[in-house]
């Protein structure tokens, strides 16, 4: 994996096909025709893989079946498991089919995904039977397993008619349809011509395929045989989610069960984009930065996060200001780290008659509303700032989830929240996958709109890190700010990137499906 270094003849390049592109007239699902949503490994970009949270998330999205992988522990104890070995996605090691069910069942497979799904296990087959049955329907991916046992354990739950199963060997599909000729069965097909051969061999129900092998012929075909036709979209691929609802297949597998359903919804587009607002809320020309009216607009108009810059007055009191003096919006060219609290508080702004907000004051009018994206602007701050910023956080249940542009942060709030890296730090990040360690709980990829490359966006989706692409004025100098965003947000919403750090300038274009825009340009 190389990560682009030149960025900015990427943009270029990038803005000549956008021009292209904008030419063509966009094409717009407008059948109400539903179509059967498979969640690939549960809900996987919204929790860890075959976990119970996945499938609730699954769920909760308006999923119709989760798809799951089966493998056996050491001593005969089915489980929902992908890898081979525990490394990846669990705190053990070694082959999961040399580990006893004593072992697997203390694992934790949740943290390497992300801090807030700490404790997670690994689901016996048979508990989530109980608890699946009446909410979705499962698509079985064999891993490991004796047919035998888990055709009899899904009678026994009175499961059979709302699972199918999918083996990789031909040796196991036989075995299979000799032990239960009645259980529904998926294959795969690139072509209408082996559809024949596979219904005369395996007597399928579901044939599954790629995008680029839909065609109007296999369709039919499959619909002649009295087949459903599933096709297999991996990852963010929002141009391929489109295209698919205009064919008459059956089912799609997804890894984002939320995504494909909200452009099911939505005439085939995405709706329910997780903004971030810049410098702490709805600005525009309503309203300073950190104006409590700014803050308490952007909860309102549903932002997924604030974006706050955070400050150390003389005595020690954390500050919300962007700059390190009160001169744009209270007259005072006072430095924050000369002025006690109390002498900030005595501060008026010009406009709103409101004094420079404590870090506090923000995170209190945040708690159980709005998320924070915290700013550090002091260079390396005392250990002591850091655990003031943690106690404030945790007091107020800010930090889980919190995401943090400060390297320095790291040091001290390490394994509680994400931190920011950028484009140019790919192959670092690359370094410590390759070594084993996790990433996606520890890391978002955080740049500017104009600087990401569709190479590392591409990369971070692979190995659920979350993206957020970072669209503020200050990135237009040489051209008309609106347009310049416009162009770049286009473009990453086509690449699959759901997150964004904006100016409230750009909301507009990244609809929320309970989002309030605050403004309406015209360009």
């Amino acid at each position: 994996m190389k990560f682009q270094k030149n960025t900015y003849i990427l943009s270029a390049f990038i803005s000549f096909l956008l021009i292209s592109c904008s030419q063509q007239e966009k094409r717009e699902v407008k059948s109400n025709r539903q179509i059967s949503v498979v969640s690939h490994r549960g809900a996987n970009r919204l929790a860890p893989e075959n976990t119970f949270a996945s499938a609730k998330e699954a769920i909760n999205n308006g999923t119709d079946y989760i798809e799951v992988d089966l493998r056996k522990s050491q001593d005969g104890i089915y489980y929902l498991f992908h890898d081979k070995t525990l490394e990846r996605t669990t705190n053990g090691s070694g082959l999961f089919s040399q580990t006893p069910s004593s072992v697997i069942d203390t694992l934790d497979a949740g943290s390497w995904f992300n801090h807030s799904f700490k404790g997670e296990k690994i689901p016996r087959f048979e508990n989530y039977l109980e608890w699946v049955k009446g909410k979705a329907k499962l698509y079985i991916d064999v891993k490991d397993i004796n047919i035998a046992d888990v055709t009899e354990i899904i009678k026994t739950h009175s499961m059979q008619n709302d699972c199918f199963f999918y083996f990789r060997k031909p040796e196991n599909i036989k075995e299979f349809r000799n032990t239960a000729p009645d259980f529904q069965l998926k294959v795969n097909a690139e072509f209408a011509k082996d559809i024949d051969s596979l219904v005369k061999n395996y007597n399928p129900r579901i044939i599954e395929t790629s995008p680029r092998h839909i065609t109007d012929e296999l369709i039919k075909k499959c619909h002649d045989q009295n087949l459903k036709l599933m096709v297999y979209i991996p990852g963010n691929d929002f141009e391929n989610y489109q295209s698919i609802l205009l064919k008459n297949v059956d089912m799609v597998q997804v890894d984002n069960p939320d995504i494909f359903n909200s452009m099911m919804k939505n005439s085939g587009y995405f709706q329910q984009y997780k903004l971030i607002a810049h410098r702490g809320g709805i600005v525009e020309d309503k309203y300073n930065e950190f104006d409590p009216r700014s803050i308490q607009a952007a909860i309102d108009a549903g932002y997924y996060m604030l974006e706050i810059d955070v400050r150390e007055s003389k005595d020690s009191v954390l500050i919300v200001n962007h700059d390190d003096n009160f001169k744009r919006f209270f007259n005072s060219d006072q430095k924050v780290r000369d002025m006690t609290w109390e002498e900030i508080k005595k501060l008026k702004s010009e406009k709103g008659n409101y004094h420079p907000l404590s870090f506090e004051e923000v995170a209190k009018m945040c708690a159980g509303k709005i998320k924070m994206m915290i700013d550090i602007k002091p260079q390396k701050p005392s250990p002591s700032f850091y655990k003031k910023l943690e106690s404030i956080m945790e007091k107020y249940d800010l930090l889980k989830d919190s995401y943090f542009i400060d390297k320095e942060a790291r040091k001290y709030l390490w394994g509680k929240a994400k931190f920011e890296f950028r484009v140019s730090e790919g192959m670092e990040i690359k370094r410590q996958l390759d070594e084993g360690l996790d990433v996606s709980c520890h890391y978002f990829l955080f740049d500017h709109g104009n600087r990401l490359n569709a190479e590392a966006v591409k990369f971070c989706q692979k190995y659920n890190i979350s993206v957020v692409a970072s669209v503020n004025i200050g990135h237009y100098r040489f051209e008309d700010h609106l347009e310049g965003a416009q162009r770049d947000i286009e473009y990453w919403k086509k690449c699959g990137v759901t997150e964004f750090q904006i100016d409230s300038d750009y909301n507009q274009w990244l609809p929320n499906d309970q989002f309030k825009t605050t403004k309406n340009h015209k360009k």
